[in-house]
């Protein structure tokens, strides 16, 4: 039988292996620091998203002070204060899913 994780030709007499370690083969590793080491951890994107994503916020303010609509300008200004906190939360909660990376010694699967 065909298993998703074996080489395709692979024959049935040979033990199959997986061809990436799940989390069950990784011992101190559960599913909640596999979600963190993937959506937080070091090749993370989510942190310069919500750099970019606050920066255009603020020049969007900008843009709406500028223009004289003051009522849109601090709407902004206040969205780019909810932007940047959930930015700088993540960034604290993504140094900690570094640092318990490192000490479980995971490795992101190829």
């Amino acid at each position: 039988t065909m298993n998703r994780f074996t080489c395709a030709g692979a024959s049935s007499e040979r033990p199959q292996r997986a061809l990436v370690a799940s989390v069950s083969e990784q011992p101190g590793i559960s599913e909640m620091d596999k979600l963190l080491f993937t959506y937080l951890g070091k090749q993370s994107p989510v942190i310069p998203l919500g750099c970019v994503i606050t920066a255009g916020i603020l020049g969007s303010g900008f843009t709406q002070f500028k223009s004289g609509n003051r009522k849109a300008s601090q709407l902004f200004m206040r969205a780019r204060v909810v932007s940047q906190g959930i930015t700088v939360t993540l960034m604290m909660v993504s140094l900690y899913a570094q640092k318990r990376q490192q000490e479980l010694g995971w490795n992101a699967p190829a």
